[in-house]
Order: C-alpha cells, then structure tokens, then sequence
C-alpha cells in the first residue's frame, strides 16, 4: 500500500496539534499516511511549495493562510470566497487550495444539536476566526452580528461588507460588544479571551451569555474556558472549541482520501487530544495522600522532563515567610485554604513545571479545575499499607499520634476525590523510581 504524506506547514509551528490528530485519523480511517509539522517562515513558503512534488497535500495555518493563495493553481468555492485556506490538496503536481474552518464549527455544532440556519448568530471579534465562522452561518441561511471592541469596529464593518457582497440575501450588521441587543440563537467567541495563559478573562458578561440559547467558544486551551463555565452555570448549552478543531481536521481527510468519520470516533478524539495537549504543553501536577512520594517522584520527574518542580505548600511557605503549620496555628485553616486557592490559580497560568499538590488543595473544586486548566492532574495512588510504611517512625505528623485511626478515615475520606478529579492515575507501591518511571510511560502519546 502507498504511503501518503501530509505535513501543516506555519510559522512558529511548536504549539500545534495536528500531527496527533491527523494521525489518528489516519489510524481510524486505515490509511497508510505520514504527518508532520514543519516551520516554514513567510519569506521561504513560495520556495518550500516550489519542491511539493513527494507532498500529497497540506495544513496551513498562522500566517499562511491568506499568503498562500498566490502560489496555488485554482480554490474551491469557499476559500473563494473567504479569501483563507487552511487546506491544499496535490493532485498531479497541481495545488487546491480549500478551508474546512467553517466546516469544523458547523459540524461541532450540529454534532451537538444546534444548526445554523435560520439562526441569529451573534460572532465575538472580526479576525480570521470569525470570519470563517460569519461566513459559514450567512452560507447556511443565518442571521449574523458581528461584534468587537473599538479597536475592532472597523474590520467587523468590513467583515460585515464581505458578507452582504458576496451572499446573496446575506443578513449581517455590526455593533459594540457592550451594545449587543436581544436575544440569540448562538454567541460565539472568535476572540482569544480566555486563552492559556489567560484563563481568567471572558469574551462575556454574565447578561449577555444568559441571552444566548447556545454558546460555542473557539478557544480550545483551555478545554473548559471562563465563558463555557458561565454557560453551564446558566443551564445554556455549551460547545468547545476543540470539537471545532477535531471536525476542521476531519474535513480535510475527507478532502485529500475520500474519508468520513462517525460521531463517536470524533468525540473519542476530541477527549484524547484535549489530555494530550496538557501533558506535552501543560504543567505535571501530582496529587496523592502523604507518603504517596509527591515531593520525590516529582524531583525524579523534573530532571527527566526538563521541567522545574515547585511544592505547593513550600510556595504558600516562601510567598508567607512562615510555615504552613504556623499558618494553621496563628491564621486557622480557613486562611490557609484561600492561599492554597490563590496558589492553585497562579500557578496554574504558569507553564513548564511539575507541581506537587499539597493533601488537601485537590478537595476544593476550584482548585481542581484550576490546575487542571494548565496542565495534567496525576494521582499517586499508594496504598493505606505502603503510605503507613513509608510514615512509619516520622513524629511529625499529628495524624501518627493516636496509632493511625485518624489517618485511615482521613485516607478513606480522600482517595475518592483523589481518584474522581485526577486525570491520570499510576500506582505507587513500587518504589518512587519505579512511579516516575510509570508517570512518564502514561504521558506517551495515545496512538
């Protein structure tokens, strides 16, 4: 069987998520294929396209999009129209260029119940996100608002321009974000508010998202934005951004093989790639009861990764000038946790570390989902009989002092959580080598 080869061609390009997702499409589709990522600066795309000849097609992305299309043959309908390409396919030394932007984005949306047509879309921001998305609700029939800032208003008049031109009957109009009125079918956030590292800001107010019978973020790092949240807390159907990312890639296998894909594969895909993108770009964060090995297999970790390893509870200690026991003592517990809370959201913008997470910081929610927002939660899961082990003759914990009673309803009591809110567990009774070594083996790539 031929092997096919296909590459998504940007500049930087190290962020990307495409070669783990075309490859399991290729797996699903039982396609002999070869996907890479390559860095290709804006003065060099012309010569590298010049040498397509071993290249069965290809992914553009940032900035390529719209400088690409001068060094293509011919565009379907599409790209055409939008002016972008995200996809060019070889057919006998002669390139088509496509965009399957808007494709992902009506797919993912009607893989979750919501169509387009005859909608009123209300579109966050007027860059190229949302243009593929403007256009792809006006092709289905669609109202659509187009909303910015200031800065902004201009291109979202523009956008709006190209809309009403280009389609016929096109309904399109533009406003301030803070002058949106009524209701809508759909808001969608074509902004990079609440984007990694920026996980605290929202494209929306709290009125604005309680309007919307439906609500679709294109960020897709982190999975669970500030404004899918907001979604969810209002009872408003919500869609993320990594599905949209997912079925874009899947219409371009259909482009380039002929391929198509179930629902259910593309949800499978769409959970794997999100676990994949924390553990290669996100922080380690290792949760577990004491004794566990935290502190050690997450040293052992950071020099295997070239990560930096941080203790939480030594963190709180450092940024307080005192220990967490004195905190306890002088403050009570209630202090303690706001800066366990206040550590868990700091840290959690940061990148490039292995953080072990103190006992308790895992038990609040909030904490959970803050950490998980940037990075991978591993639990350590050691037994009550290899943690009491491994304590046996420390005098400085009070949980020792009454013979271990305390500690088995406490370890009863937090396992559970552990267990629900990590999202990779590894055993931990072998020895701390032994834990590292198997924390590494389950951050492999899923194939």
């Amino acid at each position: 069987m031929e092997t096919l080869h296909f590459a998504v061609l940007g500049h930087p390009i190290g962020h990307t998520m495409s070669p783990l997702i075309h490859s399991r499409l290729f797996s699903l589709s039982g396609t002999a294929a070869r996907y890479a990522a390559i860095d290709v600066a804006p003065e060099s795309l012309g010569d590298f396209l010049s040498g397509r000849g071993e290249w069965n097609g290809f992914n553009i992305t940032i900035p390529h999009k719209r400088a690409i299309i001068p060094f293509l043959d011919s565009l379907d309908q599409k790209a055409l129209l939008t002016g972008s390409v995200n996809t060019v396919k070889n057919e006998a030394g002669k390139l088509t260029g496509y965009t399957t932007d808007g494709d992902g984005f009506r797919l993912a949306l009607e893989h979750a119940g919501v169509f387009l047509r005859d909608c009123r879309t209300v579109i966050l921001g007027a860059g190229g996100a949302a243009r593929a998305m403007a256009f792809e609700a006006a092709l289905a029939g669609g109202r659509v608002t187009v909303a910015a800032r200031e800065h902004s208003l201009a291109a979202a008049k523009e956008l709006c321009a190209d809309l009403t031109r280009k389609i016929p009957g096109a309904a399109a109009d533009t406003c301030p974000i803070g002058e949106i009125s009524g209701g809508m079918d759909l808001l969608v956030n074509a902004t990079p508010a609440g984007m990694y590292p920026n996980i605290n800001s929202c494209a929306a107010e709290e009125d604005l998202v309680r309007r919307a019978g439906c609500v679709f973020d294109a960020v897709y790092n982190p999975d669970e934005t500030m404004l899918i949240r907001l979604a969810e807390k209002n009872n408003i159907r919500a869609v993320r951004g990594m599905a949209m990312l997912v079925w874009q890639a899947a219409a371009a296998q259909t482009i380039w093989t002929g391929a198509r894909f179930g629902a259910e594969e593309i949800d499978r895909l769409c959970g794997d790639a999100v676990l994949e993108m924390k553990k290669k770009f996100g922080n380690l964060v290792l949760c577990g009861f004491m004794g566990s090995g935290k502190t050690t297999v997450g040293r052992l970790l950071a020099e295997q990764t070239g990560r930096r390893f941080l203790d939480m509870d030594q963190w709180i200690e450092e940024r307080e000038g005192c220990s967490v026991a004195q905190i306890f003592a002088e403050r009570g517990e209630s202090r303690f946790r706001a800066l366990e809370r206040e550590a868990a959201c700091e840290l959690s913008r940061k990148t490039g570390l292995v953080i072990a997470a103190g006992g308790g910081a895992l038990l609040d929610p909030e904490n959970a989902r803050a950490l998980r927002s940037g990075g991978t939660v591993i639990l350590l899961d050691a037994s009550l009989n290899a943690v009491r082990s491994r304590l046996k003759g420390d005098r400085t914990r009070p949980l020792l002092r009454d013979g271990g009673g305390e500690l088995e309803r406490l370890y009863g009591a937090r396992l559970p959580v552990y267990r629900e809110r990590a999202e990779v567990t590894v055993p931990a009774d072998g020895s701390l080598e032994e834990t590292a070594r198997l924390v590494l083996k389950a951050l492999e790539p899923v194939r």
